[in-house]
């Protein structure tokens, strides 16, 4: 092979490895933009089946509730470990058996909103490495008795939330703070 025969192969290689660098490029940039874009819906449809879970938790500790006969404690038992070992979990419930701390409880802790979900879920409140807060939300009902309802908002930084109310068991369907 003559030097010029090899230069001109030299050349095409690096014309062509060129264009192969430039489409990578092109694909992952593409990428990279539609995943921000529908980053936004991929938090919102996570933190529904967090709410999902939260609302089939719930709904199961309240049926453990009746088939034990009413107790003011349900005991769950949790497969924790990998070697099939079980733990034993209590969790307080209302009387009419939906999780629940006592009323007074609410103003000694911290947050009785993040003890329902410690023991509705069992789990830290970070979701996605974003933090879950947990606010009470207490509303006087205008209504002749004057009632007061309360209950416990789980929201995200971005804005969705999900609400329980511990008085029937009702979780709500994911909405978003207006702005």
């Amino acid at each position: 092979m003559t030097r010029q025969q090899v230069s001109e192969k030299k050349g095409k290689t690096m014309a062509e490895n060129l264009i192969i660098v430039v489409m990578l490029g092109l694909l992952m940039a593409s990428f990279i933009y539609y995943f921000f874009k529908q980053e936004a819906h991929f938090t919102k449809v996570g933190f529904d089946a967090v709410a999902n879970s939260f609302s089939a938790r719930v709904t199961g500790i309240h049926a453990q509730w009746f088939m034990d006969n009413q107790p003011l404690w349900v005991i769950i038992k949790e497969t924790t470990h990998v070697n099939g070992d079980s733990d034993n979990i209590r969790v307080k419930v209302n009387s009419a058996g939906w999780v629940d701390i006592p009323a007074a409880d609410y103003l000694n802790v911290e947050n009785g909103c993040q003890l329902i979900w410690q023991q509705v879920l069992a789990t830290p409140m970070v979701y996605m490495k974003q933090p879950i807060s947990a606010v009470l939300v207490n509303i006087r009902a205008n209504t002749a008795r004057q009632q007061e309802i309360r209950l416990c908002q789980y929201s995200l930084p971005s804005g969705e939330y999900f609400e329980y109310q511990p008085s029937n068991g009702k979780v709500s369907k994911i909405k978003e703070h207006k702005q």
